[in-house]
């Protein structure tokens, strides 16, 4: 009778945790307000959109500016900040950034005429490194309230700064 117990009891675990499994976990969408921040001037455009977005954040932007004019732009990366609840806080890394480099100095970006530049950048102060089993680098998602760029474009000399932000915030979603 002790056998049958036992059966009867691994049974009724094992229905447990597939029940257990099978409810849905809690997931949420991002959303920007607005959805594409841009500003324009006599010399170029821009915009961001969230990029790189899942469950808990997003984590990165994607910028595009396009040069309106007939001259080069230079996108100065050294005073592009990140914008966090109307505060700057730190720069931006992007691809070919060393993760320890990334709050070095780094070359502009030249925009030629009739030309647009597209990036995605994350921001620095939002990177940490964690040792340990699944140690390393990692960018953690930007938390909810404004968020945005600080732009710097630099055309003959002149600094021309913009600013783009957004309120994002999550929605909790149905996995139904």
């Amino acid at each position: 009778m002790t056998m049958l117990k036992t059966k009867l009891f691994l049974l009724s675990a094992t229905v447990v945790f597939l029940i257990s499994s099978c409810v849905p976990a809690t997931r949420y969408v991002w959303k920007s307000d607005p959805a594409n921040p841009s500003v324009e001037n006599e010399l170029f455009s821009a915009s961001i959109s969230p990029s790189s977005c899942d469950n808990w954040g997003c984590e990165s932007f994607r910028l595009t500016v396009r040069n309106k004019s007939n001259k080069n732009l230079e996108l100065d990366w050294n005073k592009t900040l990140y914008i966090l609840n109307g505060q700057t806080s730190g720069g931006f890394m992007f691809e070919g950034v060393v993760y320890k480099d990334r709050n070095n100095p780094k070359s502009p970006d030249m925009i030629f005429p009739a030309a647009e530049l597209s990036k995605t950048i994350w921001p620095n102060n939002l990177v940490e490194y964690s040792s340990g089993r699944y140690g390393g680098w990692s960018n953690n998602s930007m938390p909810s309230g404004e968020n945005g760029v600080y732009l710097t474009v630099v055309a003959d000399g002149k600094v021309i700064s913009e600013k783009l932000t957004m309120k994002l915030s999550k929605t909790q979603v149905s996995n139904k």
